[in-house]
């Protein structure tokens, strides 16, 4: 599985937001959560875990090129 990991400081948060959640993800291609859940988990779609603070479990963030690549691309 070909994944990211991110792990940002406070700096980085004032920068222009480059990627999804997985819920704007979802929305954007108009499908369940679930599914953008499943690609990633398959490694289908390139995601980066973004990691939580002590207790918390983080989360995921999808470029939209990865999203774009994963919606249209024909497998060649």
């Amino acid at each position: 599985m070909d994944q990211l990991d991110f792990d940002l400081d406070d700096d980085a948060r004032d920068t222009p937001v480059d990627y999804l959640t997985i819920g704007e993800a979802a929305q954007r291609v108009r499908c369940c959560e679930r599914t953008i859940r499943r690609a990633i988990d398959s490694g289908e779609l390139r995601a980066g875990r973004i990691r939580g603070k002590s207790g918390s479990r983080g989360a995921w963030r999808i470029r939209f090129a990865d999203l774009d690549r994963w919606m249209f691309d024909d497998g060649a």
